[in-house]
């Protein structure tokens, strides 16, 4: 409680205090930039004329949805603008650049041109590292932002800045400092109204700390000039919270190429299919249980659940194992009915969608989901959480009809599962070519296209200043 307090006053005084802040970062900004021609000359080698479109993702080479939509919007960006240098801004410091756009084309099959990319290393992603701070996360990630914003535009000042991430904190200091436009693609509101309205009245401190945490997340969110927002579901949430109509809907790129391909009348498997990272927040545990109640029903021994994801550091292992004495210990599931597989290249991963019957996502609020989409482009009967993207925007009725099932709990998803698995032959044929024909609205082109479209004006902005300052 007392902490709490601390922190509210801390916060005050941070919102009392903006106009001096302002004026303060405007002539630093005057001075940063005077310093940074030489820093230009040694990074970009003879491209110091070329705008520099700087992306901040201090996490470029984690291998998630996130970095997909990363390096397709690089990708994008070299294609519309091919004078354009691309600058990552990231905590990866023990990668190099080549090694990143490997992982770039092994992870999302995303070719990048080196040429026209830089990589800036930052010494101080720690800053923004959840573990970092195990109170007060949101407002401590927020404001280590900060810092980390600053050492990457202090070593390459960019001449447009796009946040990929969702650091909002930094779209004022960057705006201040520099005079630059700012976009940002949202993938996930940092604190959110559901958030807000479940802080119950009778804890004062508390709910002054996330209400003027919210001041400062909407005063922020206020200097990105582009806003744009992976669903329906953030897209509601960020214009609730920044007081914005402008945010365009700019679903993320899903390659389903090859899933596309995978033939929809073959035989497939009485398998359940999840692909996520392993992480709590995807609730694994929850299609464990559900799982094991479709079994005991069923009496079936055939059905098998395959839970697919990346591993990133020693607490997804941890989770892992978590994850392993649930199914076999405590819910007793024999060894061959629950099969986790790590870290598989894309093909496998294909191959994997194209024989099972049902691919489920069971997070709540999950922001979008790309994984439920390349389950619907490869045929699967999708049975997902009944929230956010999944349940507004990917499995929704195609001409009236049902493209997927959705489900809130144990009991609710292992009824999905045995709905799924009852449908008649035609039915889930049918079923599955609307899902397939509902993938489509998330291609990769169809993201590029307009991911050029919001950021084109900016970039004619950028050349507009750019030819100013230098007369």
């Amino acid at each position: 409680m007392i902490l709490t307090a601390w922190v509210v006053t801390a916060l005050l005084l941070l919102a009392g205090s903006y106009p001096c802040l302002r004026w303060g970062l405007i002539r630093v900004g005057k001075s940063l930039r005077a310093h940074s021609k030489r820093t230009r000359r040694i990074l970009l080698k003879g491209q110091e004329s070329a705008v520099v479109v700087g992306f901040f993702h201090p996490y470029c080479n984690a291998g998630g949805g996130g970095e997909r939509v990363l390096w397709a919007a690089v990708r994008a960006t070299q294609a519309e603008f091919p004078t354009a240098v691309c600058v990552i801004y990231t905590g990866d410091t023990g990668v190099d650049k080549n090694a990143i756009v490997m992982r770039a084309k092994h992870a999302f099959d995303i070719v990048i041109e080196q040429e026209k990319l830089v990589v800036v290393h930052l010494s101080r992603r720690i800053l923004v590292d959840q573990a970092t701070w195990p109170r007060f996360t949101l407002i401590g990630q927020s404001l280590g932002s900060l810092p980390l914003a600053y050492e990457a535009i202090s070593s390459l000042v960019p001449d447009i800045f796009i946040d990929t991430m969702g650091y909002a904190f930094t779209y004022p200091l960057v705006a201040l400092l520099l005079r630059i436009p700012v976009a940002t693609y949202t993938h996930y509101p940092t604190i959110s109204t559901d958030m807000l309205s479940r802080v119950k009245q009778t804890n004062l401190p508390k709910l002054l700390y996330w209400r003027l945490f919210a001041y400062l997340y909407s005063l922020a969110g206020s200097f990105a000039d582009v806003v744009m927002c992976n669903s329906t579901w953030t897209a509601n949430h960020i214009r609730s919270l920044w007081h914005i109509a402008d945010v365009a809907v700019v679903y993320p790129p899903c390659d389903t190429r090859q899933l596309s391909e995978l033939d929809l009348t073959k035989s497939r498997a009485r398998e359940i299919i999840c692909v996520a990272q392993f992480r709590p927040e995807k609730n694994h545990a929850m299609l464990l249980q559900a799982f094991a109640k479709l079994r005991e029903r069923s009496k079936r021994s055939d059905t098998r659940l395959v839970l697919i994801g990346t591993v990133r550091h020693e607490q997804d292992e941890a989770h892992i194992q978590k994850l392993k004495t649930l199914a076999f210990d405590d819910l007793a599931l024999p060894a061959d009915a629950v099969d986790f597989r790590t870290d598989l290249p894309w093909a496998q991963v294909v191959a994997s969608l194209g024989s099972a019957w049902i691919g489920a996502n069971a997070m709540r609020d999950e922001h979008f989901g790309i994984g439920v989409v390349e389950y619907m482009a490869a045929g699967l009967i999708a049975c997902v959480h009944d929230s956010a993207g999944p349940k507004l925007d990917i499995v929704v009725p195609c001409n009236g009809e049902r493209t997927g099932f959705h489900a809130v709990d144990v009991s609710t998803f292992a009824d999905a599962f045995e709905q799924a698995f009852s449908l008649q032959e035609a039915d889930v044929l049918a079923m599955r070519r609307r899902a397939r024909l509902m993938s489509e609205r998330f291609s990769e082109q169809v993201f590029e296209a307009q991911w050029r479209t919001n950021i084109t004006h900016l970039m004619r902005s950028a050349r507009k200043a750019k030819i100013e300052r230098s007369s």
